[in-house]
């Protein structure tokens, strides 16, 4: 098995952040490393990299701590349609990139066989050894592969998120809870959270 003192640095980083190894942050780390290369950018320090992700998955994570996108910042935007597309766009030149992932990752059959072993509480004990080999040769090979193997990379242009701004908040008059008050409902005068408004 490898160790994780043998994978890059800056990988290491996305491993700490997300606290475990898997392919899925490999994946992630590639993205964010193909995106930085083709936008030729280093991380963002504050707003000036958005990243439109297309999943929740564990990828996601390498991106918040590689490329410094996060919902705090709202330079993190987060669409729900369950693909492994990150767009990624650099706000002072306009230029952005689509990057899909195309695959495959290496081991995946083997490893979805497994895996159901171990979730049923039949695995061997050989059989979470090899669980652990093929997430680990994945991994080494997801984080050292070409870029242009596993992801469809296009440039593009279009109309930039708008940037983050100071949002108001209130507490809400039923629960107390501080809202924004753009999201407060109007229930018969007054402005409630959602959650009280129901």
């Amino acid at each position: 098995m490898s160790s994780i003192g043998s994978l890059p640095e800056d990988f290491q980083k996305c491993v700490e952040f997300h606290r475990h190894l898997c392919p899925g942050l490999a994946i992630g780390y590639a993205v964010a490393k193909a995106a930085l290369k083709a936008l030729d950018l280093q991380a963002s320090s504050d707003e000036e990299i958005v990243a439109v992700v297309e999943n929740d998955s564990c990828a996601v994570d390498a991106i918040q701590a590689l490329v410094g996108c996060t919902f705090g910042k709202g330079n993190l935007v987060f669409r729900d349609w369950g693909k492994q597309v990150f767009t990624f766009f650099d706000r002072s030149s306009g230029r952005g990139v689509r990057v899909s992932f195309v695959g495959p990752v290496p081991g995946h059959e083997e490893r979805k066989r497994l895996r159901e072993k171990v979730d049923s509480g039949v695995a061997t004990e050989d059989d979470k050894l090899r669980l652990l080999e093929l997430r680990d040769e994945a991994v080494a090979k997801l984080v050292s592969a070409d870029s242009r193997d596993l992801f469809s990379v296009t440039e593009m242009r279009t109309e930039l998120p708008p940037s983050t701004v100071p949002v108001t908040t209130r507490p809400c008059p039923v629960c107390g809870e501080y809202t924004v008050v753009s999201r407060m409902v109007d229930k018969n005068g007054d402005l409630l959270c959602a959650d009280c408004a129901q």
